[in-house]
């Protein structure tokens, strides 16, 4: 069986789609499947090498106005000798570019939408009207198998046109190998863009709150800043020693800080899987969230972690405190944690589920 997978990032890449395909990618050609990545570049990348056992083609986006195109990318992909196209990401050309190539082939579909609705400003809210009656729907409708990773994700894409007899459920994934646990320390954690929408703002706060209480605990704030007056309260912490800010960092090096952690924080506006808090549960790492989007089918609360209603930052902050205070109950936790991602998220378990689906539609 030959797959192409048309993305909008690739290795080297840490985004979420990028590290979902480079792990599924590698899944199948260990099943003796034949993988090509079509995905976007910088100038300074290759625009053609094998990573892994996986040939990764990459084009050169043109910018018009708030979209850009992948220049060659759909000329590519035309040419590819696959069986089955496999495109990733609404919202974004690639996904387009891999159906009109799927159709204009007469090959089946596959759709990874990583959908969310347009939360984030009037002018964010038009431009995905504009792409969803453009490209989104066709993605969504014209599919033989569209796969959200939640049956949150999976309700919002019914709710703005797909039919869900082409719908399967899909998880994220976790390197299980990789994202260990290891001897936990007082780390508060944060992994992701420092921007209101992912709470960043709360998060600051409380750590600031809790470090003037007590001088047990760091948080360590990993992700680049976003807004503009999250860096001055990123400027204005910086001075203080128990709390962190790196940003740039390597697989390695994000695995480590999540190993030693005994506590991450994601108080999120929304999320539809939130692969951040996989991986620290992953790495038996305690998971404190708000309930929000696809968090409580990826989160088990009470059980792997603690859960938040959104703006509830007084609770969260107690938790905090409570878990710092008895370590032991956050390591038997962080420990459920691991468990339920083992067996839900692993790589290997949901790569094979994927194997399934093309098998049946080939």
């Amino acid at each position: 069986m030959k797959v192409a997978f048309v993305t909008p990032a690739y290795y080297p890449a840490l985004m979420g789609a990028s590290l979902y395909c480079q792990g599924l990618g590698k899944h199948l050609v260990s099943k003796g499947i034949d993988v090509t990545v079509h995905t976007n570049a910088t100038p300074d990348m290759k625009k053609e090498e094998v990573v892994e056992g996986i040939c990764v083609k990459r084009f050169y986006p043109k910018v018009i106005g708030m979209y850009y195109i992948s220049q060659g990318m759909l000329s590519s992909v035309l040419k590819e000798d696959a069986d089955v196209i496999h495109s990733h990401h609404y919202g974004y050309y690639p996904a387009t570019a891999g159906l009109i190539a799927a159709k204009l082939k007469k090959l089946p579909h596959v759709f990874g939408p990583y959908y969310h609705p347009p939360l984030y400003g009037v002018k964010s809210f038009l431009a995905t009207q504009a792409y969803h009656f453009t490209q989104g729907l066709p993605l969504i409708r014209l599919s033989e198998k569209v796969l959200p990773h939640t049956e949150y994700e999976k309700k919002l894409l019914i709710a703005v046109g797909a039919d869900p007899y082409y719908i399967e459920i899909l998880p994220n994934i976790v390197e299980t190998s990789l994202f260990k646990p290891h001897k936990k320390e007082k780390i508060v954690l944060f992994v992701s863009t420092l921007m209101s929408e992912k709470g960043a703002h709360a998060a600051l706060d409380i750590a600031e709150q809790v470090t003037s209480n007590r001088n047990d605990a760091t948080f360590v704030f990993i992700g680049r800043i976003n807004e503009k007056e999250i860096f001055e309260k990123v400027k204005r912490l910086s001075k203080n020693k128990k709390i962190k800010f790196l940003n740039n960092l390597s697989l390695q090096e994000l695995i480590r800080w999540y190993a030693r952690s005994l506590i991450f924080i994601l108080p999120s506006k929304y999320e539809a899987f939130a692969r951040v808090i996989a991986e620290a549960q992953s790495c038996g790492t305690v998971v404190i969230a708000t309930k929000v989007g696809g968090i409580p089918e990826v989160l088990v609360d009470k059980k792997s972690g603690l859960m938040v209603e959104y703006g509830d930052w007084k609770k969260m902050k107690e938790y905090i405190e409570y878990l710092l205070d008895h370590p032991s109950k956050a390591k038997a936790m962080g420990k459920a944690g691991r468990l339920h991602v083992v067996q839900n998220f692993d790589t290997a378990a949901v790569g094979n589920k994927l194997v399934k689906i093309y098998e049946d539609l080939l």
